[in-house]
């Protein structure tokens, strides 16, 4: 499962025993449903998912994997509709359409709208 993107819908309800103690408290305040992790590794009783700059321990059970986005978190990236240059700050799971979403940093500040692939030069 290495290299592999995924997403890890995890909710508490799920149980806590999922994620790996020394990971809970950060994981629990990034878990997103629609957000697409990288697993780097596998180990005896979890794997690793890396989201932008963060590591989470989790049991396997709910990964899913996703195609690789096109974009990379950090990847500078230039928006079609204005050409301002961009970086990519989150990479999300669009559940209907079956595609990559993402949010983006303009100048430091990060915008509240998201962008297909297609929104990108």
């Amino acid at each position: 499962m290495n290299s592999k993107w995924g997403i890890y819908p995890w909710f508490l309800e799920h149980g806590i025993d999922l994620i790996h103690p020394d990971d809970f408290e950060t994981f629990k305040q990034e878990a997103n449903n629609c957000k697409v992790f990288k697993c780097i590794a596998n180990g005896q009783d979890y794997i690793t998912l890396k989201y932008n700059n963060y590591y989470y321990r989790v049991k396997d059970n709910l990964f899913t994997p996703v195609p690789a986005p096109k974009y990379d978190f950090g990847k500078i990236v230039k928006i079609k509709k204005n050409k301002e240059n961009a970086i990519i700050t989150d990479i999300m799971w669009h559940y209907v359409k079956h595609q990559h979403y993402y949010f983006v940093s303009v100048k430091n500040k990060k915008k509240s709208k998201r962008y297909l692939d297609s929104e990108f030069m």
